[in-house]
């Protein structure tokens, strides 16, 4: 999988039709063993430390993508589209003290007492989503001693989300849908979405493209401070469904077109 995620970053550096797209591919493929010998050593001995357990040399070797970025975005047909994605060292992610969500603003003041120590006690974020504008948009995993691999939880914007992931079908995953903004919305509970959303505002990456004089989507209604983020959520998707085959003409996105009915078959109820 860790080859696969390498080469779809070159997959997507080595397209000429975006407006901008930034990589470390370079860099992380020049890693060396001697670094990369040194983390691992150290990280075994944190996780034994710490979890009270032993963490496999295979599981060690999402270490060598651990500061892996790209940015890609792009207008076409007057839509504003973008992705990407920015991982957080998995040593860091396994073993370091739980990082302060507000500082990466993750909408700190969204969240009840109970849901901010958990985040704070209980997660840590090992990679950011679309990271050139997608602040606040994570996968997380829930870190205990009772269970490992850790659960993934997505996390955006003042609301988390349970998953199915495992690391190799996050980033799967994440690869089938060209970690286009939000993509992690068409593999979650349609339920869970409408309970965390339907009262919730639209969040920052929802916002962006589409008001203060930037593009306006033709594909539906307009976005605002005030709409609803399932509502936002339900016109991305309807974006992505629309636009990611025009991007990516080489590329099947049949499983996204039919969660995006599917979810509004749920929605129709």
């Amino acid at each position: 999988m860790i080859n696969k995620v390498l080469d779809f970053v070159a997959y997507i550096k080595a397209k000429q039709s975006f407006y901008s797209k930034e990589d470390n591919l370079d860099d992380t493929l020049s890693f060396s063993d001697k670094a990369f010998n040194f983390i691992a050593a150290n990280t075994k001995e944190d996780f034994l430390h710490k979890w009270g357990g032993e963490i496999t040399d295979e599981d060690l070797k999402w270490e060598r993508i651990g500061n892996l970025e790209l940015d890609w975005e792009l207008t076409l047909e007057n839509i504003y589209l973008y992705g990407g994605f920015k991982n957080w060292g998995f040593s860091d992610a396994l073993v370091s003290h739980s990082p302060d969500y507000k500082s990466i603003a993750c909408q700190h003041e969204y969240f009840t007492e109970d849901e901010e120590r958990f985040l704070k006690e209980e997660t840590f974020f090992f990679c950011k989503s679309a990271h050139g504008m997608g602040d606040g948009t994570y996968g997380i995993f829930h870190r205990t001693k009772e269970k490992y691999p850790f659960d993934i939880l997505y996390l955006d914007n003042g609301r988390f989300f349970k998953t199915n992931f495992s690391l190799d079908s996050y980033y799967q995953a994440m690869i089938d849908s060209m970690a286009v903004c939000g993509w992690q919305y068409f593999y979650l509970d349609f339920e869970e979405i409408k309970i965390k959303c339907a009262d919730f505002k639209v969040g920052y990456w929802l916002l962006y493209p589409y008001t203060d004089g930037l593009i306006e989507s033709p594909l539906g209604r307009n976005v605002t401070k005030e709409t609803s983020r399932l509502d936002a959520v339900l016109h991305h998707m309807e974006v992505c469904v629309y636009l990611l085959p025009k991007i990516f003409t080489d590329k099947d996105f049949s499983y996204h077109k039919q969660r995006l009915e599917a979810f509004k078959v749920f929605l129709n109820k």
